[in-house]
């Protein structure tokens, strides 16, 4: 296995993050020619070097190689900035295989019964890695993130993901206000899938575990101060508004 923290700088705009695995720092979203799609995420064109290694990998492999992948990036938080961030280290959660057992788990809060857990499992630098699990049927509220964004992949079962959007002019999260809300994301995820989740693009998320449950990682990196309100969640009604577009009416929760 290549040895993955063998970092050097090839110019000014790409570093090496692995033995002939070169990342840029900037222009990532600059055309189709730039990116191309890796099990259907769009990621950085050097990072199909990434695939080229010998499989899937362990959790401190990922760790070797995305702690100086992060550090190099997570400056630019520009819409541009993040984008690249997340799809460089989704291309590379992507391919974890194995992950230590939280020393604990403990209630998400985020669901309106028992049966999901989250615990912290260490070795991020400038990240935190969740592990969550979820029974089967249960929910994860939509929930908004404000202040980090996040790399979440699938590691076992399945979950429906959904993301949305504020599509009024106010974004202030005022309780008990009706807004309108863009759905932009319904997925399943399983296994090796990813979903992402910046401040700009996708911020409002909430799953759905299958029939037999789901367990996965939030890979979360702070870009901005935590505001004073706690976690804003939403409600959102059944029926869009206007289809094609899928807007819905909604309303944040305490």
């Amino acid at each position: 296995m290549t040895e993955f923290c063998n970092i050097m700088s090839q110019s000014e705009n790409e570093i090496e993050v692995a033995d002939g695995v070169f990342v840029r720092r900037r222009n990532f979203l600059i055309g189709g020619l730039s990116t191309i799609v890796l099990g259907g995420l769009m990621s950085p064109l050097p990072l199909r070097k990434v695939f080229a290694q010998s499989g899937a990998l362990s959790y401190e492999q990922f760790l070797s190689l995305a702690n100086p992948l992060a550090k190099s990036l997570v400056g630019d938080t520009t819409t541009e900035g993040q984008d690249q961030y997340l799809h460089s280290l989704a291309a590379i959660a992507a391919k974890i295989d194995s992950v230590p057992e939280p020393i604990a788990w403990n209630d998400s809060t985020q669901s309106f019964k028992p049966g999901t857990e989250i615990g912290f499992t260490p070795g991020g630098e400038g990240f935190t890695v969740l592990h969550w699990r979820m029974a089967p049927n249960t929910k994860i509220r939509l929930h908004r993130h404000d202040y980090g964004n996040v790399v979440t992949v699938g590691l076992g079962g399945d979950a429906r993901v959904e993301n949305y959007e504020i599509a009024d002019e106010n974004q202030d999260y005022i309780p008990g206000k009706t807004i309108k809300v863009r759905k932009t994301v319904d997925q399943q995820l399983t296994p090796g899938n990813i979903n992402l989740v910046s401040l700009d693009r996708n911020y409002i998320h909430g799953f759905t575990a299958g029939p037999d449950g789901a367990h996965g990682l939030d890979i979360t990196t702070r870009i901005r101060p935590k505001p004073d309100h706690g976690t804003p969640y939403l409600s959102v009604s059944n029926k869009a508004t206007v289809e094609i577009r899928q807007i819905y009416e909604a309303e944040w929760e305490e």
